[in-house]
């Protein structure tokens, strides 16, 4: 079950806070790692496709913490665990360092690992806003890896020259036909066992964990193949009250897990079984249902609760979770890896339901025969139905012309889709339905 790497893996290596994070996002596009001026945040490694037609590149971009400093001493070990087991595995090391501060004990520090590790190194000065900046970026010369690329990763400068030095590098990129990946966000709230999962899954300490809560921080995109399957393992932080909210970094950490959940193909809801089902649990079901993002519910630490059937467990989703109804419901043990497996299995059986195509006639009859069994109070104008067309897929997504809008009262439309997804013969998957007022001509306006 490895994890899949094709193309060249960039790695930004550095001390704390000499700007890889900003760096990444940068070279990616997107901000997508969190920045914050503080030691620290980075602790996971983060890795994104990178794909620069104009210089003729595509690679994987690697985000990794800081060595030397972590915001919490219990993790340090770890966290340089996962910049060392990075720097092993990339192509291409970018060695950051900041032209403000100048050459730190620290920076040497990076600079003795780099050599032991025999791996190609690219030296790049950032913060270089300046003249006196790009001047003192001459002293990172003694470090021993040539003349720093001198950049400025907020401001976008110095990258063309970065990149033309990488072309000189790395290979020129392949038009390897990719196959399209399956995105799993893995949620949750603190603690529940998700990112042992994902280590589980890949037999690697790929992120950190620790019993205290809230280790994770940036969503971490993992690819791995499972069973001739392209899956990507999207793992986020731990859900929590947002009035207990106590930093930046923790209000970025849970912007990144919604974020996660809007970019991914389908959500796996982690449940800690040792604990009642809690209001975030709610909460997190009530934001994949209105987001309409197929679930998997994963109930964790089933060697702790040997007496919980997953009969047992289902009535408590089903009557905890209502907005759910229909989800898988999977019980595992990461430290047994009893329903490792099980929890893929079923991730790609209600991705393949939702795949659903449906024919405009047959579709039509369907929408009918909801509507027939639907009984409407009052005597003034029903709602009505005049045609449905199919939309998309990932979810069966249609789309429904409407005399008004306004007559549909969230309970019709919640019973309409029910009845026409059961009809459909979907058992796992949402469905969205989207109204639209067919237009009138003027007489009939007026």
């Amino acid at each position: 079950m490895a994890n899949s790497q094709k193309r060249p893996l960039l790695a930004i290596v550095g001390r704390p806070n000499v700007g890889k994070s900003s760096l990444f996002n940068r070279m990616y596009g997107d901000r997508r790692a969190i920045v914050e001026p503080t030691a620290g945040v980075t602790r996971d490694r983060l890795v994104l496709p990178v794909h620069l037609p104009q210089y003729e590149l595509a690679f994987d971009l690697m985000d990794t913490g800081g060595i030397g400093i972590v915001d919490r001493e219990d993790l340090a070990s770890s966290v340089e665990y996962q910049v060392l087991t990075g720097i092993t595995a990339a192509s291409l090391v970018l060695f950051m360092v900041d032209a403000r501060e100048g050459l730190t004990l620290l920076d040497e520090q990076v600079a003795r690992y780099l050599r032991r590790s025999n791996v190609e190194v690219v030296l790049v000065a950032n913060k270089c806003e300046t003249h006196s900046a790009q001047i003192a970026a001459a002293e990172f010369t003694t470090l021993g890896f040539g003349e720093a690329q001198r950049i400025s990763a907020q401001e976008g400068q110095g990258l063309g020259d970065l990149y033309e030095r990488l072309t000189t590098l790395l290979p020129p990129a392949q038009e390897d036909g990719l196959q399209e990946r399956l995105s799993l966000a893995v949620l949750g709230r603190r603690n529940t066992g998700k990112s042992s999962f994902v280590n589980a899954l890949l037999g690697e300490e790929r992120v950190i964990v620790s019993d205290l809560a809230g280790t994770t921080r940036d969503a971490v995109d993992i690819n791995l193949e499972w069973q001739g399957h392209p899956l990507t393992l999207v793992d986020t932080a731990g859900v929590h009250r947002k009035g207990k909210i106590h930093s930046a970094i923790e209000y970025f950490s849970l912007t990144r897990s919604d974020q996660a959940i809007r970019r991914s193909d389908l959500a796996l809801l982690f449940l800690d079984m040792t604990a009642p089902i809690a209001r975030m649990d709610q909460e997190l079901a009530r934001t994949m249902k209105d987001r309409f993002k197929p679930t998997v519910v994963v109930g964790t630490k089933a060697d702790l609760v040997p007496e919980l059937s997953i009969q047992d467990f289902r009535s408590q989703v089903e009557h905890k979770l209502p907005h759910l109804k229909g989800a898988p419901v999977v019980m595992i043990s990461n430290k047994t890896r009893k329903g490792l497996d099980r929890v893929l299995k079923e991730a790609l059986s209600v991705h393949e339901e939702g795949g659903l195509r449906v024919g405009t006639g047959e579709l039509n009859r369907l929408v009918k025969q909801c509507f027939d069994n639907l009984r409407f109070r009052g005597r003034g104008e029903k709602p009505r139905v005049f045609y449905a067309t199919q939309l998309g897929v990932h979810p069966p997504s249609f789309l429904l012309f409407v005399n008004r809008k306004r007559l549909f009262e969230k309970e019709a439309i919640r019973a309409i889709g029910n009845d026409l997804r059961r009809r459909l013969g979907l058992q796992k998957s949402p469905l969205r339905l989207v109204l639209r007022e067919r237009d009138r001509s003027p007489s009939k306006k007026a």
